[in-house]
């Protein structure tokens, strides 16, 4: 009425105390049309003063009209009346009337005061728990109007709630706290009905970060660092509201934890074979998980991906020697292996195998297969036919070419796995032991197979096995090694010597029956048969043949003849009839 009449509010109707009130005609009429309803006025009337005692109300009140300082004298009196525990019909009115003092001051800051506000709500939850806010809900509803103390705290509680969240959302967590410390009948109710939606909002954001973590892999430590900050606040409200123990406290945060626990382990093995080092960081996140795991399989699996981490974190420095040497020992077992397997198949590469000399014109590459009397034939046909290819047999030339390559390709492999263990690593020492083993096993596999039944030919040696041999001595062995190396290599030195003096009696001019008729090696009409040998019978597919054949006889058939001069004559007459027509 005053407003309207465009008047000033008389100071009957104004508590400097509280603030100024912004009083228009709207803001009027909508207080009005709140205050229709018995339910509406017992509402609001929840955050009204209350003239409960005539006796120390009334002037109380006057007071309060005043000046902020002379207020304070009345507020001291309400502080001292609801100084007591019990709640009477004395005291009643000071718990209601200096609770709304105090959530006034609270809330009506940019800052709320804690202490105020707690003091406000502890004194307010008393006052609606006691019977004598009965009274007080009789002053502001007709005699009709039931209600429950419960719905009056639960509705006083609510309003305070949706103000905190206006003012300074964070202080959710200490008023879920404060709340907690007090004893009044919809606690318990509230609190479940409260706890209902920070569970909710879990639940989701547990199944949002799934979502993401799955289609971004590299997200998954910001992911989990996220989940923990946020969902960590709402466990700490869930667990004051419900208690440590309770089954709906136990599942969410049990779920909390294995979504981090899961963002943990996937950023570990999304980076874990990269040069980005994973370990803090998921350390982190399995550490974080481990603090939210409430059940016995939850903390269990964070135990044990925690120590697994551990071991992971405790070997890095022989995984940062593994990155070095790592990638030269596996070439070299490679290598070994494929030799061994090859020596197995008596110089057949495994099944699968892609010969790097496959490739190579026939003419170039020894031997893909073992001559069968079939292709001896077919060669002799050819006019450019080798005898020495029948030397060797199926596939024996891969274990040459193994004997060869091994020391070669595995040398600076050795060199590098030195220099970064040292040469007296056992490791190292193993596998260079072991490269030389293979080497000198293919090598005299290769020379022993190099015999020919066929053409009754003893093993040989030239040159390019000694140099393989040479190639074997440069690498790094133990003692024992070195000894089997020395014996082997001596070995092959007196074959290559037999062999040496071979060939300078065979093929290199030596002829078997002619030395034993003339009598001396270096004879006129020895030289003549040598000649012709070389000249003309070795151009031609059947000379080559019958050369094969006299020097795989001739040398049996010397060692019959020997001592029996009479024989000898008539091979010598004969021979010198053959030279009279090789002359002409």
């Amino acid at each position: 009425m005053y407003i309207g009449a465009q008047q000033e509010v008389p100071e009957d109707f104004s508590f400097p105390i509280i603030g100024l009130l912004n009083r228009n005609i709207e803001n009027v009429e909508d207080a009005i049309s709140k205050l229709n309803l018995n339910n509406d006025r017992v509402n609001a009337s929840i955050f009204w003063f209350y003239n409960g005692n005539a006796i120390t109300d009334e002037p109380m009140f006057d007071t309060l009209k005043a000046s902020k300082e002379e207020a304070k004298e009345a507020i001291d009196v309400w502080i001292k009346l609801a100084a007591a525990d019990e709640v009477t019909k004395r005291n009643a009115s000071a718990f209601q009337n200096l609770s709304t003092l105090y959530l006034n001051s609270a809330l009506n800051n940019e800052i709320i005061s804690k202490n105020k506000l707690e003091k406000g709500i502890s004194l307010k939850l008393k006052f609606l728990e006691s019977d004598f806010s009965n009274d007080f809900i009789k002053l502001s509803s007709d005699e009709t109007y039931k209600v429950s103390k419960e719905a009056l705290q639960i509705y006083f509680l609510t309003q305070v709630y949706n103000e905190i969240e206006k003012v300074d959302a964070a202080l959710v967590e200490w008023y879920l706290e404060c709340i907690s410390k007090i004893n009044f009948t919809a606690k318990q109710n509230y609190l479940n009905d409260f706890v209902s939606k920070p569970i909710e909002v879990l639940k989701n954001l547990i199944e949002e970060n799934k979502i993401v973590r799955k289609e971004s892999p590299s997200k998954a430590y910001v992911l989990g660092n996220s989940l923990y900050t946020t969902g960590s606040e709402k466990i700490i409200i869930i667990q004051n509201i419900l208690g440590k123990s309770n089954i709906q406290f136990t599942s969410i945060s049990d779920k909390l934890s294995d979504e981090i626990l899961q963002c943990g382990i996937v950023y570990f093995k999304k980076y874990r074979d990269t040069d980005t080092d994973p370990s803090a960081k998921a350390m982190d996140l399995f550490k974080k998980a481990k603090k939210l795991a409430v059940g016995s399989i939850a903390i269990q699996r964070c135990q044990e991906n925690t120590e697994n981490l551990q071991e992971w974190i405790d070997d890095s420095s022989e995984r940062e020697l593994n990155k070095k040497i790592g990638e030269d020992v596996k070439f070299i077992m490679d290598l070994l292996n494929l030799a061994v397997t090859t020596l197995k198949n008596k110089g057949s590469y495994p099944k699968g195998y892609n010969d790097p000399y496959s490739d190579l014109p026939f003419s170039a590459q020894p031997h893909n297969k073992e001559f069968s009397k079939e292709d001896v034939k077919a060669q002799l046909s050819k006019p450019d036919f080798d005898f020495g290819r029948l030397k060797d047999k199926e596939f024996r030339i891969n274990i040459f070419r193994l004997a060869r390559d091994i020391p070669k390709k595995c040398k600076p492999k050795l060199e590098n796995i030195k220099n970064h263990i040292g040469i007296s690593n056992e490791i190292y020492q193993k596998i260079s032991n072991r490269v030389v083993s293979i080497s000198l096993s293919c090598i005299i596999d290769y020379v022993n197979s190099s015999a020919n039944e066929m053409f009754n030919t003893p093993p040989s040696v030239g040159d390019i096995e000694i140099n393989v041999m040479d190639s074997i001595g440069q690498l790094d062995m133990n003692n024992e090694t070195r000894k089997r190396y020395l014996e082997q290599k001596q070995a092959l030195m007196n074959i290559k010597s037999a062999t040496v003096r071979r060939n300078s009696k065979s093929s290199g001019g030596g002829c078997y029956i002619a030395t034993m008729v003339y009598g001396d090696y270096e004879h006129p009409q020895v030289k003549i048969l040598r000649e012709f040998r070389d000249n003309v019978l070795a151009k031609y597919i059947l000379g080559k043949y019958f050369i094969k054949t006299y020097y795989k006889y001739s040398p049996k058939l010397v060692e019959r003849l020997k001592g029996k001069e009479n024989i000898n004559v008539i091979i010598r007459k004969t021979l010198n009839q053959i030279i009279k027509i090789i002359k002409k």
